[in-house]
C-alpha cells in the first residue's frame, strides 16, 4: 500500500487544512485532476469547485475558489483564494449567491469581463452548496 503524502491547503488568511492524505481530486483548469502518492512534479491552475481529500475510509470535501496546486518533493500544496470545509459553509448564503449569479447572467454583464467573474462566482457558490449538502446526507456505504 502506498504511503500517504502531506497536503497543505493555504489561503491568504491562514492554513485552512493540513494532513497526510491517500489521494486528492481537484478542480483544475483542464478538468478534474487526481493526485496519488508518488505523483510527478506539477503546477496547475485551480478553478472554483470541490476538492475531494481521501484519508483511509474518510473523504473530506472542500469548496475552493481559484488558485494553484503544486506537487513537488512528495508534498502537495494547494494555494486557494478561499477554501471552506463543510462546517464553514452557510448553505443559505450559498443558495442566495447562486440565485444572484444566475440573475446577473440572465441580465447580461454590464462591464467587460463581468460575465467571467459572474460565472466564477456561480461555480464557487455551486461548489459550496455541494459541500454543504453533504452534511445533510449520510455517507455512502463502501463495499
Amino acid at each position: 500500500m502506498a504511503r500517504p503524502f502531506p497536503l497543505s491547503v493555504v489561503t491568504p488568511e491562514k492554513v485552512s487544512w493540513e494532513g497526510n492524505v491517500d489521494s486528492l481530486v481537484i478542480p483544475a483548469h483542464e478538468g478534474q485532476l487526481g493526485i496519488l502518492p508518488g505523483h510527478a512534479p506539477l503546477l496547475a491552475q485551480l478553478t472554483p469547485g470541490v476538492v475531494r481529500i481521501r484519508q483511509g475510509e474518510e473523504t473530506r470535501l472542500l469548496a475552493v475558489s481559484g488558485g494553484y496546486v503544486e506537487v513537488f518533493g512528495g508534498k502537495v500544496s494547494l494555494f486557494a483564494e478561499t477554501a471552506e470545509l463543510e462546517s464553514e459553509i452557510d448553505a443559505e448564503r450559498a443558495r442566495q449567491a447562486v440565485s444572484k449569479a444566475r440573475s446577473d447572467l440572465r441580465g447580461g454583464a454590464g462591464e467587460p469581463g463581468g460575465s467571467e467573474q459572474t460565472m466564477a462566482a456561480l461555480r464557487l457558490a455551486l461548489a459550496r452548496l455541494r459541500v454543504a449538502d453533504r452534511l445533510r446526507r449520510p455517507p455512502p456505504h463502501s463495499h
